[in-house]
Protein backbone atom coordinates (compact mmCIF):
# COMPACT_ATOMS: atom_id res chain seq x y z
CA UNK A 1 0.00 0.00 0.00
CA UNK A 2 2.87 1.92 0.77
CA UNK A 3 4.49 1.38 -2.33
CA UNK A 4 1.43 2.50 -4.11
CA UNK A 5 0.72 5.92 -1.86
CA UNK A 6 4.44 6.31 -3.55
CA UNK A 7 4.12 5.57 -7.21
CA UNK A 8 1.29 8.03 -7.46
CA UNK A 9 3.06 10.51 -6.08
CA UNK A 10 6.27 9.93 -8.02
CA UNK A 11 3.69 10.06 -11.12
CA UNK A 12 1.81 13.70 -9.87
CA UNK A 13 5.22 15.50 -9.41
CA UNK A 14 6.41 14.40 -12.78
CA UNK A 15 3.07 15.87 -14.47
CA UNK A 16 4.20 19.20 -12.33
CA UNK A 17 7.42 18.76 -13.51
CA UNK A 18 6.48 18.53 -17.26
CA UNK A 19 3.91 21.34 -17.18
CA UNK A 20 5.80 23.87 -15.88
CA UNK A 21 8.68 23.03 -18.33
CA UNK A 22 6.64 23.10 -21.17
CA UNK A 23 7.11 25.51 -23.40
CA UNK A 24 4.09 27.76 -24.21
CA UNK A 25 1.75 26.97 -26.88
CA UNK A 26 2.17 28.78 -29.88
CA UNK A 27 -0.36 31.44 -31.43
CA UNK A 28 -2.30 30.37 -34.04
CA UNK A 29 -0.25 31.65 -37.26
CA UNK A 30 -2.11 33.82 -39.64
CA UNK A 31 -4.53 32.88 -42.64
CA UNK A 32 -1.88 33.00 -45.22
CA UNK A 33 -4.98 33.89 -47.40
CA UNK A 34 -6.11 36.65 -45.91
CA UNK A 35 -5.26 39.68 -48.52
CA UNK A 36 -3.83 42.62 -46.01
CA UNK A 37 -4.70 46.26 -47.90
CA UNK A 38 -2.13 47.84 -49.65
CA UNK A 39 -1.20 51.38 -48.45
CA UNK A 40 -2.88 54.32 -49.34
CA UNK A 41 -1.27 55.89 -52.94
CA UNK A 42 0.23 59.32 -53.23
CA UNK A 43 -3.19 61.71 -53.75
CA UNK A 44 -2.47 62.66 -57.86
CA UNK A 45 -1.06 65.77 -58.96
CA UNK A 46 -4.20 67.67 -60.88
CA UNK A 47 -4.12 69.04 -64.09
CA UNK A 48 -6.39 71.85 -62.93
CA UNK A 49 -3.73 73.10 -60.79
CA UNK A 50 -1.58 73.86 -64.01
CA UNK A 51 -2.87 77.76 -65.07
CA UNK A 52 -3.01 80.24 -67.65
CA UNK A 53 -0.96 83.75 -66.99
CA UNK A 54 -2.90 86.16 -69.12
CA UNK A 55 -6.34 84.97 -69.16
CA UNK A 56 -6.22 82.23 -65.61
CA UNK A 57 -10.46 83.22 -65.10
CA UNK A 58 -11.25 82.66 -68.53
CA UNK A 59 -10.04 78.73 -68.32
CA UNK A 60 -12.25 75.88 -68.30
CA UNK A 61 -9.85 74.32 -65.25
CA UNK A 62 -11.24 74.45 -61.38
CA UNK A 63 -8.72 74.37 -58.74
CA UNK A 64 -8.21 71.66 -56.68
CA UNK A 65 -9.18 73.50 -53.54
CA UNK A 66 -7.62 77.27 -52.94
CA UNK A 67 -4.76 78.54 -54.64
CA UNK A 68 -3.49 82.02 -53.10
CA UNK A 69 -0.69 83.37 -55.45
CA UNK A 70 1.32 87.19 -54.51
CA UNK A 71 2.47 88.41 -57.93
CA UNK A 72 4.96 90.98 -59.46
CA UNK A 73 3.99 91.68 -62.84
CA UNK A 74 6.18 94.43 -65.01
CA UNK A 75 4.82 95.74 -68.02
CA UNK A 76 7.21 98.05 -70.37
CA UNK A 77 5.07 100.44 -72.40
CA UNK A 78 7.79 101.73 -74.23
CA UNK A 79 7.42 105.57 -75.10
CA UNK A 80 4.06 105.90 -72.67
CA UNK A 81 6.76 104.63 -69.71
CA UNK A 82 6.52 101.46 -67.68
CA UNK A 83 3.35 100.11 -65.28
CA UNK A 84 4.17 97.89 -62.30
CA UNK A 85 1.50 95.50 -60.23
CA UNK A 86 1.79 93.91 -56.75
CA UNK A 87 -0.78 92.15 -55.69
CA UNK A 88 -2.77 89.13 -55.25
CA UNK A 89 -4.74 86.33 -57.22
CA UNK A 90 -7.32 84.28 -55.36
CA UNK A 91 -9.66 81.23 -56.20
CA UNK A 92 -11.60 79.01 -54.67
CA UNK A 93 -13.09 76.02 -55.53
CA UNK A 94 -17.21 76.41 -54.67
CA UNK A 95 -17.75 72.51 -55.50
CA UNK A 96 -16.76 70.46 -58.14
CA UNK A 97 -18.18 72.49 -61.30
CA UNK A 98 -17.75 76.08 -59.74
CA UNK A 99 -14.68 78.63 -59.13
CA UNK A 100 -14.89 82.00 -58.14
CA UNK A 101 -11.92 84.39 -57.32
CA UNK A 102 -10.55 87.87 -57.26
CA UNK A 103 -7.21 89.67 -58.07
CA UNK A 104 -6.25 93.03 -56.14
CA UNK A 105 -3.38 95.18 -55.73
CA UNK A 106 -0.80 98.06 -55.55
CA UNK A 107 0.03 99.34 -59.17
CA UNK A 108 2.45 102.23 -60.22
CA UNK A 109 2.55 104.09 -63.21
CA UNK A 110 5.68 105.93 -64.65
CA UNK A 111 4.23 107.55 -67.57
CA UNK A 112 6.53 110.41 -67.95
CA UNK A 113 4.91 113.84 -68.86
CA UNK A 114 1.47 111.92 -68.84
CA UNK A 115 -0.35 111.39 -65.29
CA UNK A 116 1.22 108.81 -63.57
CA UNK A 117 1.64 107.89 -59.90
CA UNK A 118 0.77 104.86 -57.40
CA UNK A 119 -2.11 103.79 -55.59
CA UNK A 120 -4.44 100.87 -55.16
CA UNK A 121 -5.25 98.89 -58.80
CA UNK A 122 -8.84 97.95 -60.32
CA UNK A 123 -10.12 94.74 -58.21
CA UNK A 124 -11.16 92.17 -60.70
CA UNK A 125 -13.69 89.46 -59.43
CA UNK A 126 -14.87 86.38 -61.37
CA UNK A 127 -16.79 83.05 -61.23
CA UNK A 128 -17.29 80.02 -64.06
CA UNK A 129 -19.41 76.92 -63.78
CA UNK A 130 -17.97 74.15 -65.27
CA UNK A 131 -20.43 71.59 -67.43
CA UNK A 132 -19.30 67.86 -67.04
CA UNK A 133 -16.91 66.12 -69.59
CA UNK A 134 -14.07 63.56 -69.71
CA UNK A 135 -10.71 63.96 -70.54
CA UNK A 136 -12.68 67.74 -72.00
CA UNK A 137 -14.25 70.21 -70.37
CA UNK A 138 -15.77 73.63 -71.11
CA UNK A 139 -17.24 76.29 -69.03
CA UNK A 140 -19.01 79.64 -68.80
CA UNK A 141 -17.90 82.99 -66.73
CA UNK A 142 -18.03 86.35 -65.66
CA UNK A 143 -15.78 88.79 -64.69
CA UNK A 144 -16.68 92.57 -62.68
CA UNK A 145 -13.92 95.28 -62.50
CA UNK A 146 -14.41 97.12 -59.89
CA UNK A 147 -13.18 100.47 -60.57
CA UNK A 148 -10.95 100.76 -57.41
CA UNK A 149 -8.01 102.98 -59.02
CA UNK A 150 -7.37 106.48 -59.55
CA UNK A 151 -7.91 107.57 -63.13
CA UNK A 152 -6.27 110.90 -62.30
CA UNK A 153 -3.23 109.50 -61.85
CA UNK A 154 -3.72 106.81 -64.87
CA UNK A 155 -4.12 104.19 -63.25
CA UNK A 156 -8.06 103.09 -64.74
CA UNK A 157 -10.93 104.43 -66.07
CA UNK A 158 -12.77 105.17 -63.17
CA UNK A 159 -15.02 103.17 -64.27
CA UNK A 160 -16.95 99.66 -63.96
CA UNK A 161 -16.29 96.33 -66.32
CA UNK A 162 -18.29 93.36 -66.87
CA UNK A 163 -16.84 90.51 -69.54
CA UNK A 164 -18.98 87.24 -69.95
CA UNK A 165 -16.69 84.52 -71.44
CA UNK A 166 -16.73 80.88 -72.52
CA UNK A 167 -13.75 78.36 -72.52
CA UNK A 168 -13.27 74.70 -72.91
CA UNK A 169 -9.98 73.13 -72.16
CA UNK A 170 -9.19 69.50 -73.55
CA UNK A 171 -6.40 66.98 -71.32
CA UNK A 172 -4.70 64.97 -73.44
CA UNK A 173 -1.55 62.92 -72.14
CA UNK A 174 0.93 64.95 -73.41
CA UNK A 175 -0.76 68.46 -72.81
CA UNK A 176 -3.60 70.39 -71.61
CA UNK A 177 -4.92 72.62 -74.16
CA UNK A 178 -7.36 75.43 -74.08
CA UNK A 179 -9.37 77.82 -75.78
CA UNK A 180 -11.32 81.02 -74.61
CA UNK A 181 -13.64 83.83 -76.39
CA UNK A 182 -15.53 86.83 -74.69
CA UNK A 183 -16.85 90.30 -75.29
CA UNK A 184 -16.22 92.59 -72.61
CA UNK A 185 -18.25 95.79 -71.78
CA UNK A 186 -15.78 98.86 -70.76
CA UNK A 187 -17.29 101.21 -68.96
CA UNK A 188 -17.60 105.03 -69.92
CA UNK A 189 -14.94 106.99 -70.23
CA UNK A 190 -14.27 110.86 -69.23
CA UNK A 191 -11.61 113.26 -70.57
CA UNK A 192 -8.79 113.09 -71.46
CA UNK A 193 -9.36 109.49 -72.33
CA UNK A 194 -10.87 108.46 -75.64
CA UNK A 195 -14.21 106.92 -75.61
CA UNK A 196 -14.62 103.63 -74.63
CA UNK A 197 -15.78 100.50 -76.84
CA UNK A 198 -16.79 97.15 -76.32
CA UNK A 199 -14.21 94.62 -77.00
CA UNK A 200 -13.88 90.97 -78.03
CA UNK A 201 -11.23 88.88 -76.45
CA UNK A 202 -9.62 85.76 -78.28
CA UNK A 203 -7.36 83.08 -76.45
CA UNK A 204 -5.93 79.67 -76.80
CA UNK A 205 -2.59 77.84 -75.04
CA UNK A 206 -0.47 74.75 -74.16
CA UNK A 207 0.21 73.41 -70.74
CA UNK A 208 2.94 70.95 -71.30
CA UNK A 209 3.63 68.89 -67.92
CA UNK A 210 7.77 68.07 -68.09
CA UNK A 211 7.53 66.27 -64.92
CA UNK A 212 5.27 66.04 -62.18
CA UNK A 213 5.24 69.29 -60.62
CA UNK A 214 6.69 71.44 -63.74
CA UNK A 215 4.78 72.68 -66.99
CA UNK A 216 5.85 74.94 -69.26
CA UNK A 217 2.90 77.42 -70.45
CA UNK A 218 2.76 79.12 -74.48
CA UNK A 219 -0.14 80.58 -74.08
CA UNK A 220 -1.71 83.51 -76.88
CA UNK A 221 -4.09 86.40 -76.32
CA UNK A 222 -6.05 88.92 -78.23
CA UNK A 223 -8.05 91.28 -77.28
CA UNK A 224 -9.65 93.97 -79.72
CA UNK A 225 -9.32 97.85 -78.92
CA UNK A 226 -11.67 99.15 -75.33
CA UNK A 227 -10.78 102.75 -76.20
CA UNK A 228 -11.00 104.13 -79.74
CA UNK A 229 -7.96 104.22 -81.59
CA UNK A 230 -6.30 102.29 -79.21
CA UNK A 231 -5.27 99.74 -81.20
CA UNK A 232 -5.88 95.73 -80.79
CA UNK A 233 -2.98 94.18 -78.04
CA UNK A 234 -1.88 90.65 -79.34
CA UNK A 235 0.99 88.86 -76.76
CA UNK A 236 2.46 85.47 -76.87
CA UNK A 237 3.41 84.35 -73.06
CA UNK A 238 5.83 81.69 -72.81
CA UNK A 239 6.34 80.61 -69.14
CA UNK A 240 6.92 77.62 -66.26
CA UNK A 241 5.02 76.34 -63.52
CA UNK A 242 6.36 74.48 -60.73
CA UNK A 243 3.62 73.42 -58.02
CA UNK A 244 3.95 70.68 -55.75
CA UNK A 245 0.88 68.78 -54.56
CA UNK A 246 -1.17 70.63 -52.26
CA UNK A 247 -1.01 71.53 -49.89
CA UNK A 248 2.33 72.88 -50.84
CA UNK A 249 3.94 76.18 -51.89
CA UNK A 250 4.95 76.62 -56.27
CA UNK A 251 6.35 79.25 -58.24
CA UNK A 252 5.40 80.49 -61.59
CA UNK A 253 7.19 83.07 -63.68
CA UNK A 254 6.94 84.13 -67.86
CA UNK A 255 7.49 86.85 -70.56
CA UNK A 256 5.11 87.73 -72.84
CA UNK A 257 6.21 89.41 -76.50
CA UNK A 258 4.15 91.68 -78.47
CA UNK A 259 2.17 90.07 -81.57
CA UNK A 260 0.28 93.97 -82.40
CA UNK A 261 1.63 97.01 -82.69
CA UNK A 262 -0.60 98.34 -79.61
CA UNK A 263 0.92 95.24 -77.28
CA UNK A 264 3.21 96.20 -74.43
CA UNK A 265 6.74 95.87 -75.60
CA UNK A 266 7.66 93.50 -73.46
CA UNK A 267 5.64 91.79 -69.74
CA UNK A 268 7.47 89.62 -67.33
CA UNK A 269 5.17 87.68 -64.27
CA UNK A 270 6.25 86.14 -61.16
CA UNK A 271 4.07 84.17 -58.72
CA UNK A 272 4.66 82.40 -55.71
CA UNK A 273 1.52 80.45 -55.25
CA UNK A 274 0.28 78.24 -52.39
CA UNK A 275 -2.18 75.87 -52.81
CA UNK A 276 -4.08 73.94 -50.04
Amino acid sequence: MNHLKLTVLQAGALVLVIAATAPPARAQAPDDTVVQPAPAAARPSSRDSRRLFQRFAEDAAIVPAGWAEGQFVYTNLSDSGAHQFLGAQLAFRLTDQAEAGLRLGWANLDAGDDPDGSGLDDIDLYGKYRFHGGAGHCAIGGLVKAPTADEDKGLGTGSADLEVFGACRADLKAASATANAGVRYNGTTDAPLPDSQASVLLGGGLLIPTGPRATVVIEATYESERLDGAGSDARLTLGMQWSPPAPGLGFRGAVALPLSAAAPDSQIFFGAVWLY
